[in-house]
């Protein structure tokens, strides 16, 4: 007969969950100069390539290392943050040192034109990081396509 219980068995697994989840996010989030890189997808803005609940890593490069067709995460005029494709870059007035035009890959205009963001776009202060991405070889062909891990972020909307 086993001395422990099911419930016991229970718990001791998501203490370690939760022990090698911190311990993940503080090694990567210093590796990766940002204090939290992991950030969970809201909506539908960024649907074929990121679905709702879906968690993304992300890092926070240089300014001039951001490139069109990048997928940032920043904080919009609304406090919120998004997670969107650069379409554009800026330089000028109250660029910080660049701007970043962005649009959700499911809408119709860009994020400045739906208010999210000043029409300059956002200002590098203003962004959280990059989402990461990794290198995918399908038939033949090299693809790149976000780091993403599916679907796991809905808990933080249940539990949340």
């Amino acid at each position: 007969m086993n001395p422990y219980s099911e419930e016991m068995k229970t718990v001791a697994v998501i203490v370690a969950v939760v022990a090698i989840a911190v311990l993940l996010r503080a090694g990567l989030g210093s590796r990766l100069g940002i204090s939290s890189p992991f950030v969970v997808v809201e909506g539908y803005s960024m649907l074929p390539t990121l679905y709702n609940g879906d968690i993304v890593v992300i890092h926070k490069p240089p300014p001039t290392d951001i490139k069109i067709g990048d997928i940032i995460v920043y904080h919009s005029l609304r406090g919120e943050l998004v997670i969107h494709r650069v379409v554009k870059i800026e330089k000028g007035p109250g660029c910080r040192p660049l701007c970043y035009i962005t649009k959700g890959d499911n809408n119709p205009v860009d994020d400045a034109t739906m208010g999210l963001q000043p029409w300059t776009g956002v200002s590098y202060s203003d962004v959280v990081g990059v989402v990461c991405q990794v290198s995918l070889n399908i038939d033949g062909r090299r693809v790149s396509a976000p780091l993403r891990i599916p679907y796991l972020g809905l808990l933080s909307f249940i539990l949340g």
